[in-house]
């Protein structure tokens, strides 16, 4: 299934320009985190925020509450996963404070690419080539030495559920790449660093998993449903412009006990 129609008011060109600003953005900002100091990572954290500010404001409202949804579900699960489990660690055993905003920027970016006319023409192909590449990448995570990566094996287990039973398998394929290609360049300059076995879960984990991946499939879900009961109206109906957090007809508006792979 393609993305609803409101993603189609974002001109392919913008979304174009847009990925490629992000992309070169984030080639330059990891590289400064890892050579400043805590007062300069801050500075750093106050640029991604306005370089959110200035994307969000040419948004439409919809897409606005959708993202910044997201960014707030995800700062809570970064402080979570990173803080409290150390399930992984940044550099300066902190949370930065451009983590926060990059989600929004990274699913901003998701959102944009899978909506491009070419990868919806080629949407099959395009999922099945994201998958398989994941199989196989989860399987050299099981392989690799000291410890196979348990943690990726189960991620990518729930990254294939979401491309077989969700409503946007495209936005979760690119979500996948984009993730995967994201974790590989951040632990590569050691930004961030996942735990060789997951506290509490006795977990083995690669750095990165290998499916984390899977981790943007289910924020988008959760940031859906979410959406969708902010929108919800006192009568319990959902609002049709705004329903799924992007404006739909009313046909398609998800009906209430919609599974949580929306």
């Amino acid at each position: 299934m393609t993305l609803p129609n409101a993603h189609r008011a974002m001109s392919d060109r913008g979304s174009v320009t847009y990925t490629a600003l992000f992309a070169a953005f984030v080639a330059v900002a990891l590289p400064l985190d890892r050579a400043t100091s805590a007062l300069g990572q801050s500075a750093l954290g106050l640029t991604v925020w306005a370089f959110l500010v200035i994307a969000l404001r040419l948004q439409s409202p919809a897409v606005r509450v959708q993202v910044v949804t997201l960014v707030i579900l995800a700062t809570v699960l970064e402080f979570i996963g990173s803080i409290v489990w150390g399930a992984y660690r940044y550099r300066l055993e902190n949370l930065p404070l451009y983590v926060p905003a990059g989600h929004g920027l990274f699913y901003l970016a998701a959102l944009r690419v899978a909506s491009l006319p070419l990868l919806e023409r080629h949407a099959r192909r395009v999922i099945i080539g994201v998958t398989a590449g994941a199989t196989l990448w989860m399987i050299y995570g099981l392989a690799r030495p000291p410890l196979p990566d348990l943690l990726g094996f189960v991620t990518w287990a729930i990254f294939v559920r979401f491309i077989v039973r969700g409503r946007y398998p495209l936005l979760y394929a690119v979500s996948f790449a984009m993730t995967t290609a994201l974790e590989l360049y951040g632990t590569g300059l050691g930004i961030w660093r996942w735990a060789p076995v997951l506290p509490g879960l006795m977990l083995p984990a690669g750095n990165p998993p290998t499916g984390i991946g899977a981790g943007y499939a289910a924020m988008d879900a959760l940031t859906r449903r979410i959406v969708r009961r902010l929108r919800r109206r006192p009568d319990g109906r959902l609002d049709a412009r705004t329903a799924d957090g992007v404006a739909l007809p009313p046909a398609s508006i998800p009906e209430p006990g919609d599974a949580l792979a929306d």
